[in-house]
């Protein structure tokens, strides 16, 4: 069955369909006799309803009709091919080119070209060249539309995955900035409260051992008080003061996972809120050591685990579990309470941000915690729906698979 041109070679040495259609059998005689010593298919046909078959089954690519038929027109033949096969060349074959012969041809079948009887046989034969020659422009034109299309789609399939490294870069260097412009801050606040705390600590030891000269238990116990909020002030201003720079000299060693869940969890649940809810702590076996500083990462599962507690309702549940991943260890904490929304997750690593009340957070919890997974090599990830609860894991490479030279660098 014949179809629209299609991807397909049109050297003129292939045998290109030709289709004659001519009511008077010497004229058909006649055409074939001019074009037989070429290498084309040649069909003829004698009327336009036997064209109309032929063209069913055979793959045409050039029609040359007479205008003048008995039963179907030449005008109504070739209208009715270009309406079905649109990509056919269409030649009329006349003996009276009037006016309206040429204007009907024109408007209602779009012929290629006119002949006139009796023509010549080169004539015919550059006319058919002439045909051929458009079919492969046409087909040419597809072959590069076809081309374009496929390269248009791959340059925007490649403009879409640019722009979103772009974007995912672009978010990195300003979580990254935020990150050095907190910890020059951080820096900054935790020398100017050292110089002041570091008197406190001094005057409170002197009064302390003059005190034991004295019978005044009030009083004693009042700057031991004291003493311990101090130094529990000291304590959080090198915490500050370690994350305000990185790691210069101090090697990581091997740290195990469990143990860091362990000590983390005892502390976390000297929180009260701690007592309204229930912790399942579940430690895996073949959890691979990591490379770091024990200190660091208990600090992170602390917050996360008082920001579980925190979000959670009474009587829920917690779960702190610890797991092996390839070539990673993975902590994670998992709660069953309110959930983040949407629009504030996208923010929840950022310093400064936070959901909670005036007075209740500073909103340096989880961007210091982000801060010590990447400088452990490893990464802080977070799901969460809101009413579903949330879960974080901290992701950190296995010993085996980072040298301390690297963490520092």
């Amino acid at each position: 069955m014949n179809s629209e041109l299609t991807n397909q070679t049109t050297d003129q040495e292939q045998n290109f369909g030709i289709l004659l259609v001519d009511d008077e059998p010497h004229i058909l005689t006649a055409l074939v006799r001019s074009l037989r010593r070429y290498k084309w298919r040649l069909f003829s046909a004698p009327s336009g309803e036997e064209g109309l078959e032929i063209l069913e089954r055979e793959q045409i690519h050039v029609v040359i009709s007479d205008y003048r038929m008995d039963g179907m027109d030449g005008v109504t033949f070739l209208r009715l091919v270009k309406e079905k096969w649109p990509d056919i060349q269409r030649v009329m074959l006349t003996g009276q080119a009037s006016f309206e012969a040429v204007e009907k041809a024109i408007n209602e079948s779009e012929v290629h070209r006119f002949l006139n009887k009796p023509w010549l046989d080169a004539q015919l034969a550059a006319t058919v060249n002439e045909c051929l020659d458009h079919i492969e422009l046409i087909v040419s034109n597809r072959l590069f539309e076809t081309e374009l299309a496929k390269r248009n789609q791959e340059l925007s399939a490649m403009n879409l995955e640019l722009e979103k490294k772009v974007e995912e870069r672009t978010q990195a260097l300003i979580q990254a900035e935020k990150m050095v412009a907190l910890g020059r801050m951080a820096g900054g606040v935790a020398h100017e409260i050292n110089n002041p705390l570091g008197g406190i600590l001094a005057f409170v030891q002197v009064l302390l051992r003059e005190s034991r000269h004295h019978e005044d238990e009030p009083t004693k116990e009042a700057l031991e008080t004291i003493q311990s909020c101090a130094l529990r002030c000291k304590d959080i201003v090198e915490n500050l003061l370690s994350f305000s720079r990185k790691s210069s000299g101090e090697a990581h060693t091997e740290v195990d996972l469990n143990n860091v869940a362990r000590n983390s969890l005892a502390i976390a649940q000297l929180d009260p809120r701690a007592n309204d809810v229930s912790v399942r702590l579940e430690l895996g076996l073949d959890v691979p050591l990591v490379l770091g500083r024990s200190g660091l990462l208990e600090q992170v599962v602390i917050n996360l685990l008082q920001n579980a507690f925190y979000a959670s309702a009474s009587g829920s549940k917690v779960v702190l579990r610890t797991e092996g991943r390839g070539n990673q260890a993975v902590l994670v904490v998992q709660d069953e309470g309110t959930g983040i929304a949407a629009q504030v997750l996208a923010h929840i690593f950022e310093p400064f941000f936070t959901t909670k009340e005036t007075g209740e957070g500073t909103g340096l919890g989880l961007s210091i915690c982000y801060g010590i997974a990447q400088e452990h090599g490893g990464s802080l990830i977070v799901e969460s729906k809101e009413s579903e609860g949330s879960k974080f894991e901290l992701r950190l490479p296995a010993a085996d698979c980072l040298s301390d030279k690297e963490l520092r660098e």
